[in-house]
């Protein structure tokens, strides 16, 4: 085919109603989800435990989504991808519902930590199903697409989050963050198609066994590989350091206030959402391999200098890089996977990468936050760096995996 401009691409997909559809499934549900993110830490403090306690909500829902990502993508494979995302949601609803009634500090972690299976079900499922019905040309921008979408909800909720809980109070964004997901839930069974795995069509092996054995034959490949050793660098820099450790540094070290770190990170996010896209195209057009190893070497360079990052100009022109480097990375794990795994075990394949991602969410914070205690922030911005350069290196030695690279057009 002839090569399109990317107004042209984006619209075709987008009037695409069931990918449409899948975006607004997004944005819905991470913007709920942003509405609890400076909600959450304080509604633990009322009950009166402690900080610790107060932060360990968090990382439970982090846990038990770690935990489930397998199980989760396999279970996609089974019922289908559109009966998966409205089940993942409607677990979550109710799981927001019930965390937001809590009686007690232990219920809500209880409920929270359900509401972990509900997200790595629902996110699980929604991948798969744009990479189950997305050409290979175009996966890439559709993967973007959908980061976007997730992101756009991300940034915005926050905001509306901490204005509801000024009136209504800690508990009602919770609240009302089910019932996001429950029209998210509705929308899914009424406005996506069946678009299923084998397995879900024609029935496949099941059971613990079988899953294993699924999972040690995506590990023989060395591109599948690739793809999470690429993931969990990218997870850990982007989601462990940056929203754990760089707002510390920001303000302990380059001597920047709240609203600094914050236009710091609004920064790295922007350039993030705007490097989605072309970073989408480059990989349709000329291969996965071809943007990964500059990508990942670049983003491994931003992360390390952020060290001298020490002056506020220096900080938000570093955290623009960062964001940038973010973006050229995150679609190109996701892109690999949908082209090595087969249409039965798609969600199965998702599910092993979103581990590896997590692994790197969960991993990050807690590793870089010792290291920067026991040495220093240059330790913990070098070792991020050090993940990345490594996944370059991965990504140099792995084999193409886009089906058409034929002429290099799309």
């Amino acid at each position: 085919m002839a090569e399109e401009t990317a107004p042209t691409t984006a619209r075709m997909l987008l009037r695409n109603r069931a990918f449409a559809v899948a975006m607004a499934i997004a944005v819905v549900v991470a913007l709920g989800f942003g509405l609890v993110v400076p909600v959450l830490p304080l509604f633990a403090r009322s009950f009166g435990v402690s900080l610790f306690a107060a932060t360990a909500l968090v990382s439970v829902f982090a846990a038990v989504r770690f935990l489930s990502n397998f199980a989760t993508g396999a279970l996609s494979d089974r019922i289908g991808t559109r009966r998966a995302i409205a089940w993942g949601a409607i677990v979550v609803a109710a799981s927001s519902v019930a965390s937001g009634l809590a009686p007690t500090y232990g219920a809500l972690v209880v409920f929270r930590g359900i509401g972990g299976f509900g997200s790595a079900l629902f996110f699980n499922a929604l991948l798969s199903h744009v990479i189950l019905m997305v050409p290979a040309d175009y996966r890439g921008r559709a993967v973007g697409l959908l980061q976007g979408a997730f992101l756009f909800g991300i940034l915005f909720g926050p905001t509306v989050g901490g204005a509801l809980a000024e009136p209504l109070g800690l508990r009602w964004p919770l609240i009302i963050y089910g019932g996001f997901c429950l029209a998210a839930a509705g929308v899914a069974l009424v406005g996506l198609p069946r678009v299923e795995s084998a397995e879900a069509s024609e029935g496949g092996d099941r059971g613990p066994r079988a899953l294993l054995a699924v999972a040690a034959r995506f590990l023989r490949d060395p591109a599948f590989v690739a793809a999470l050793v690429m993931m969990a660098a990218s997870r850990w820099s982007a989601t462990g350091v940056r929203f754990s450790l760089v707002p510390l540094f920001g303000e302990e070290v380059v001597g920047a206030g709240a609203l600094l770190v914050g236009v710091a990170l609004t920064l790295s996010s922007v350039s993030h959402a705007a490097t989605l896209w072309p970073a989408g195209r480059i990989i349709d057009l000329y291969g996965r391999r071809r943007l990964a190893a500059p990508a990942y070497l670049a983003f491994g360079m931003a992360s390390v200098a952020l060290a001298w990052a020490t002056s506020v100009p220096a900080f938000l022109l570093v955290m623009a890089l960062y964001g940038i480097g973010t973006g050229l990375t995150s679609v190109t794990p996701p892109a690999i996977v949908g082209d090595v795994a087969g249409p039965a075990d798609t969600g199965k394949a998702v599910g092993v990468l979103n581990t590896a991602g997590d692994l790197g969410s969960v991993g990050g914070p807690v590793v870089s936050g010792w290291l920067a205690d026991e040495v220093g922030y240059g330790a913990a911005f070098g070792l991020s760096g050090a993940l990345l350069m490594l996944a370059a290196l991965v990504a140099l030695g792995m084999r193409e995996t886009l089906p058409s690279r034929r002429s290099g057009t799309v």
